[in-house]
């Protein structure tokens, strides 16, 4: 909806006043995702996070070795009592299923403060980049077809390059 008033008020300058519009247009994720910063940040969380990956990788194949010991005592119709392996299998099991959560969380959360500084990032150096080169109009995203004309995606990630 915002994007059909956009481009109302658009058609409306351009019928009255159109050589003295400058519009552009700015694909985020191409902006978000082209930043050395988010690259450099991203990798930071992989590496910080990688350790844990581990941990938890080790949990789950020893979760698979309790399982197997397991299936192998019930397949030899031992009379031994399996209630102590099936407890500490469910045990395993509850351990790596909350242990992945909170890492997925914490990961996501760290992006997210991530996306969320580059974001703020991203709008100053587009209002002051806009002022700059005299833009009355900029539009983003759910925009069906742009020409490369008006795309200054690529201004953008410069401009923040140079900070």
């Amino acid at each position: 909806m915002k994007v059909l008033v956009i481009l109302f008020f658009c058609f409306l300058c351009f019928s009255t006043n159109a050589e003295n519009i400058k519009i552009g247009f700015i694909d985020t994720n191409q902006v978000v995702t082209s930043l050395s910063q988010y690259k450099t940040s991203i990798d930071e969380i992989s590496s910080e996070f990688e350790p844990k990956k581990q941990e938890l990788l080790d949990l789950y194949n020893h979760i698979e070795l309790v399982r197997t010991k397991i299936d192998e005592i019930l397949k030899s119709d031992s009379n031994k009592s399996i209630e102590d392996d099936l407890a500490k299998l469910s045990n395993l099991e509850q351990s790596f299923r909350k242990e992945t959560e909170f890492w997925q969380n914490t990961m996501n959360n760290k992006k997210i403060d991530l996306l969320k500084e580059i974001e703020i990032l991203v709008n100053q150096t587009i209002n002051e980049y806009a002022k700059r080169e005299n833009y009355d109009l900029i539009l983003y995203e759910n925009i069906a077809f742009v020409s490369d004309k008006v795309d200054i995606s690529k201004e953008i990630i410069d401009e923040i390059e140079k900070l």
